[in-house]
């Protein structure tokens, strides 16, 4: 009976030596993980930290929407990349006939990018971005179907950066 009870403690033992491996093993590798997701979210906060972005509408009609967008952070804000793809949506909503329309808007169009409080200009097909102390003149219209702006009414225009950072202002239609 002495043998036998020594091998079954011994079998015992190794598998709570193996469990409780198998058990720290995991622990660590569950604490690697997360120590990587945490990593990945500061750095990502970081970055919309370093983002800093201004809007003010300067031209609206019933269809049509034209704004500035001041970049006031240290980060660059791309619009598109070589192969044409939209980095950031544009988000109008306006009230219309007692119901408030929104559109997401991907089809906007550059139409200058310059230094701020200054008059130096770069072509928005070889500066299709807009760097800290910049700033671009962006152009939208309505999708085709959407109901118009009525004249007196409110519009919301927000600019999503692909940083996940947002520039809002609002404008009543006077014209």
């Amino acid at each position: 009976m002495g043998f036998s009870v020594t091998i079954t403690s011994s079998i015992i033992l190794i598998a709570m030596f193996t469990l409780s491996t198998s058990f720290l093993v995991a622990a660590f590798q569950n604490l690697k993980d997360i120590s990587q997701i945490a990593e990945q979210y500061i750095s990502r906060e970081r970055e919309k930290l370093d983002v800093a972005l201004q809007l003010e509408i300067k031209f609206l009609n019933a269809t049509v929407c034209m704004f500035i967008l001041k970049n006031a952070g240290s980060r660059t804000v791309f619009f598109k990349d070589q192969t044409g793809f939209r980095w950031n949506t544009v988000i109008v909503s306006y009230e219309s006939n007692s119901f408030w329309a929104s559109y997401e808007i991907e089809d906007y169009t550059v139409l200058e990018v310059k230094v701020s409080n200054s008059s130096y200009t770069f072509p928005p097909e070889k500066h299709p971005y807009v760097d800290a102390g910049e700033e671009a003149l962006i152009l939208f219209s309505l999708p085709k179907g959407a109901p118009e702006i009525p004249i007196n009414g409110l519009v919301s225009v927000v600019f999503v950066s692909h940083y996940g950072v947002t520039a809002k202002a609002e404008a009543v239609r006077t014209q």
